[in-house]
């Protein structure tokens, strides 16, 4: 009795040991990147409204969406301290130590002012009282999640975040809204909760389903730690950096790009791009067709050819990804284009450099396909050989030779070394010089520089494409890595004119701050 005893505790071990033990391990491992993945995600979260001063319906509903992905359902608490400073006027005894009395700033603020001193005529605080000094209290107030949900979830009319003083102080009691917090976006008709300078902002989340892991847990341990299910819990929070609703942008901030008011803009310029030839347009403002989106992977075509293009290799982070209404890359990142085969073209990039060095090539691709083959828009390192194109801006193009290995590149370049996290338009023209022979033309920032082609244009390697970024083509010349922003692409079927060419720029030049 006691060796089948034996054999079945045996047994049990074996199955534990061999079996579910294992299982177990995967599912904790599990668990533990559920954990990494949430905290980094709640840390962008909090990061993003922290230096933007604000939270919007569409920054709470990416944060979900990117929680989602750690497979768990989770108890989520948003609070907002926000922290008043009022200021007041503190008399002092003769020896100015002790404080006797606290006045209200606004109350007294011409006696204060004036003679330096506040005189009370009647009532239980009557006398004459020096020694003054300005000081302000601080007073804290917490909104809850409850609070701030409601905020960016109801439409709302009303105080807006473009709204004057003048306006503001015409309003109505009933006008105003509860909640001292909530703004309307422009032209939009739900909330924006703003924050201000100083405030604090904090997330707290804890798993509240139970994983594998915790199942097998307890049933091993008979339920002895069915009290201890949560696997993810996280307190992350800090101080309001910025206010960047006052800017009247509230899914940007101003320090790369800042689209005008309409009613301030040229009505013969606001987005009138020529249109003639266009067969790919991509904007950054409305990269999701009508609106923005800081996670689309999709990029929406605007020109009404349907070249949607799909986003490779970003992380949807303040490194990779949709900042500043364009296209942010760190150097691994690619987008590729539809095939477009055509004979004379026209491209366009709206963009900026976030770094002119890249240790690893020699120059950085910023719409182009080179591999033994084809053209592009680079931005040549100051590694490069030739020094009279390092630092600078330029359009590569193939051209067949008679040389043994049939092609070289033919480069047009800038005069003017690039800088770094400047806003450049530049376009790139294939076309006929109307002598039989071929053009080759670069605008940087309405600047023209061009030759002519001494051979036919070669065609890019049999399937390869166009790409933004990098590219996830091998070859000996495939396009290197790019880190930087792109906030426009136009492609045109044709050679635009340099009226066209310019017509465009100064489009770019107003909605991007151009210099």
């Amino acid at each position: 009795m006691e060796d089948s005893f034996q054999k079945i505790v045996a047994i049990l071990v074996s199955v534990v040991a061999l079996f579910i033990l294992p299982v177990y391990m995967t599912f904790e491992k599990k668990d533990d990147i559920s954990y990494s993945l949430a905290l980094k995600t709640t840390n962008d979260f909090v990061e993003n409204v922290r230096e933007k001063g604000y939270l919007t319906a569409g920054m709470y509903d990416d944060y979900i969406s990117k929680l989602s992905v750690t497979g768990n359902s989770y108890d989520i608490m948003l609070e907002h301290i926000s922290k008043k400073y009022y200021p007041v006027i503190y008399a002092y005894d003769d020896e100015m130590k002790n404080i006797i009395q606290k006045f209200d700033y606004n109350l007294y603020k011409e006696q204060f002012e004036n003679a330096n001193q506040i005189v009370i005529e009647e009532g239980e605080n009557a006398g004459t009282y020096d020694h003054l000094v300005l000081a302000y209290d601080l007073s804290e107030e917490k909104y809850t999640e409850d609070q701030i949900l409601e905020c960016i979830s109801t439409p709302v009319s009303g105080v807006t975040i473009d709204m004057g003083l003048a306006e503001y102080e015409n309003m109505t009691f009933q006008d105003l809204p509860s909640n001292p917090h909530i703004y309307t976006a422009e032209n939009s008709g739900f909330g924006v909760y703003t924050m201000s300078t100083g405030d604090e902002f904090n997330v707290i989340i804890k798993n509240k389903n139970i994983t594998p892991a915790t199942t097998i847990f307890n049933a091993i341990t008979m339920g002895a730690s069915s009290q201890y299910s949560t696997k993810v819990y996280i307190n992350y929070g800090g101080t309001i950096q910025n206010e960047l609703y006052r800017a009247k942008v509230v899914d940007d901030d101003t320090e790369n790009y800042n689209p005008e008011d309409e009613e301030d803009l040229d009505p013969s310029l606001a987005g009138q791009y020529v249109e003639s030839g266009m067969v790919l347009l991509l904007d950054g403002e409305k990269n999701a067709g009508t609106t923005h989106s800081n996670s689309a992977n999709i990029w929406k075509d605007l020109s009404g050819q349907g070249n949607d293009v799909t986003l490779s290799g970003f992380d949807f982070s303040d490194t990779s990804g949709w900042l500043y209404n364009g296209l942010k890359f760190s150097g691994k990142e690619y987008v590729e284009l539809k095939d477009f085969d055509l004979e004379e073209y026209t491209i366009e990039v709206v963009f900026r450099l976030d770094s002119l060095e890249n240790d690893s090539t020699t120059k950085q691709s910023i719409l182009s396909n080179l591999n033994d083959g084809g053209s592009g828009i680079i931005y040549t390192q100051m590694n490069d050989l030739d020094v009279t194109k390092r630092g600078k801006l330029g359009f590569e193009v193939y051209q067949e030779t008679e040389e043994e290995e049939g092609k070289e590149i033919s480069g047009v370049y800038s005069n003017d070394l690039a800088e770094e996290s400047k806003v450049y338009s530049v376009s790139a023209v294939i076309g006929s010089d109307g002598l039989g022979g071929i053009k080759q033309l670069f605008y940087e920032n309405g600047t023209e520089y061009g030759i002519n082609l001494t051979g036919m244009p070669v065609k890019t390697s049999l399937g390869t494409k166009y790409t933004l970024g990098g590219s996830p083509y091998a070859g000996v010349s495939a396009d290197p890595e790019f880190k930087g922003t792109i906030y426009s692409v136009r492609i045109y079927n044709r050679a635009l004119t340099e009226e066209e060419i310019k017509e465009n720029f100064e489009v770019d030049k107003t909605k991007y701050e151009i210099d």
